[in-house]
């Protein structure tokens, strides 16, 4: 698709990139802090292209309330509530992709990440290191029958701004949480241990998963997103394919 001579992708309409997102991004996971904007750029994309968006378990998940007001408590039934969940939603897009229940998937989140949460949790001791050892155990069997999606769209946003967002959509759970009873809202001590969660995270997985960065210090339409988004993917493959064993003489 990328010009041969440049390198660079030619000029493309909105209706192409459409085009172009249908043909070679079906299985697509929104990833990023909690409050980066993930689940309303999931909406507007799964509608922008008629994919099943699939959104984290935030309403039904019995935990979440009292994990945030007792996490030393509830932090490790949760990500093992949360581990099982994801892993189920995963299969059921992917899955639903191969028999063509679906044309593609939106994913607000995924398991791949869910490691940088538990993680943060058993380094601030909410999660006992026996708990830690189970845990991970589980995820690695999980993580054998995990097929690779066609691309991770990371938000990147700071904490300080993530901390404000969650401020503003006001779900009453995250309000006052038992990490830092005198601060209203997710400590930004806690949204900055996240940050550095997912950071480690990236360095170990966009060499092996198709990930592409994008800047969401400020909320953008999702036209925006076309080109930037495309353009990294096909940088990607171009790198993929250059990646070719040496002939032998």
């Amino acid at each position: 698709m990328a010009n041969n001579e440049t390198g660079k992708l030619p000029e493309m309409t909105p209706e192409e990139f459409v085009a172009f997102w249908k043909k070679n991004l079906k299985f697509i996971v929104i990833s990023g802090l909690i409050g980066a904007g993930k689940t309303e750029l999931s909406k507007a994309l799964a509608e922008l292209l008629g994919y099943k968006v699939l959104l984290e378990p935030v309403e039904d998940n019995p935990y979440l309330e009292q994990f945030y007001q007792h996490p030393e408590t509830w932090a490790y039934p949760m990500q093992e509530f949360l581990k099982h969940r994801r892993f189920a939603a995963y299969h059921f897009g992917w899955w639903g992709i191969r028999y063509g229940e679906f044309q593609g998937i939106i994913m607000d989140r995924s398991i791949h990440e869910d490691t940088v949460f538990a993680e943060i949790n058993h380094d601030l001791g909410t999660i006992a290191d026996l708990n830690w050892k189970t845990y991970l155990q589980g995820f690695q069997d999980f993580q054998t029958f995990l097929p690779e999606p066609d691309v991770i769209i990371y938000l990147d946003a700071k904490p300080e701004t993530c901390c404000q967002r969650v401020l503003s959509r006001g779900r009453a759970a995250e309000q006052k949480t038992g990490f830092d009873k005198e601060v209203k809202g997710i400590p930004l001590d806690y949204m900055v241990r996240l940050k550095e969660g997912y950071e480690k995270w990236i360095k170990a997985v966009s060499p092996r998963l198709p990930f592409v960065r994008i800047d969401w210090e400020k909320f953008r339409s999702t036209d925006s997103l076309w080109h930037e988004v495309v353009t990294r993917v096909e940088e990607r493959s171009r790198f993929t394919r250059s990646l070719t064993a040496p002939k032998v003489e």
